[in-house]
């Protein structure tokens, strides 16, 4: 388990000419590998849940991995689906209604940005 800062912003419309709002915040982020006792033995996951927000009332996210073995997928044989949630709980209207127009768009970009480190990353069996 590990503390992470991290960035989050709200863009002005539709447009990505600006920022809305701004923050930094504190997030408590674990790892359970799949032989974990009581954890699910076909996933690596990833949670990460904030602890110090201004924000965000809640904000929580998961990934869950499992690895596939099809190489139709990739040249090295090494692949895998993932899973992505994330809830967030807010107080403030106005930034509930931006993220209700954001949302998809802030997730796909996260699993964009993800998938592209797994590539830059060389893979060790």
């Amino acid at each position: 388990m590990m503390d992470a800062v991290l960035r989050v912003g709200l863009p002005l419309g539709s447009t990505g000419l600006g920022t809305l709002m701004e923050e930094r915040y504190i997030s408590r982020v674990r790892m359970i590998p799949p032989d974990c006792k009581g954890a699910n033995k076909q996933f690596w996951i990833v949670e990460a849940k904030s602890i110090q927000s201004q924000l965000f009332d809640s904000l929580k996210s998961r990934w869950r991995l499992n690895l596939v073995d099809n190489q139709h997928f990739s040249q090295t044989g090494a692949s895998c689906n993932v899973y992505f949630d994330v809830e967030i709980e807010v107080s403030n209207p106005v930034i509930s209604f931006t993220l209700d127009k954001v949302l998809k768009d802030v997730a796909k970009k996260q699993v964009d940005a993800f998938e592209a480190r797994c590539r830059s990353v060389p893979f060790v069996s």
